[in-house]
């Protein structure tokens, strides 16, 4: 379920942050609006999909049973960020983007700690 959950989230922040994209080639949005918002989006998913590689232990280890509450947050954030993407797609305000620059960094620092956390207690 742990790997479910570390292949999930980057993988639905990648496809949220290729929507802007769409909307430039629809022509809803301007192609740099859509590069600013998919560019970062797709960068963190890929540290992120790296970083659940890298802490992943195999079947060695058990994670202890608070794990998924420790990814949560993380999580959360990192939705915010795809659904700043869908918005960012549709239409161009300021807002979208500083917004999910702030769900980016944090999203990605808690579930950091928390692989992090989650790697050091596992047995």
């Amino acid at each position: 379920m742990l790997r479910l959950l570390a292949f999930a989230v980057p993988a639905a922040l990648a496809a949220a942050g290729v929507q802007p994209l769409l909307g430039a080639a629809t022509g809803t949005v301007k192609v740099p609006w859509a590069i600013g918002l998919a560019a970062p989006a797709v960068i963190v998913a890929a540290l992120v999909f790296g970083a659940g590689r890298l802490f992943d232990r195999g079947d060695s280890v058990q994670p202890p049973w608070y794990s998924a509450w420790l990814l949560l947050p993380g999580a959360f954030l990192l939705a915010g960020a795809a659904a700043m993407c869908i918005f960012g797609a549709l239409v161009e305000l300021s807002v979208i983007t500083w917004t999910m620059w702030v769900l980016l960094i944090a999203g990605s620092l808690l579930w950091a700690t928390a692989l992090i956390l989650v790697r050091s207690a596992s047995r």
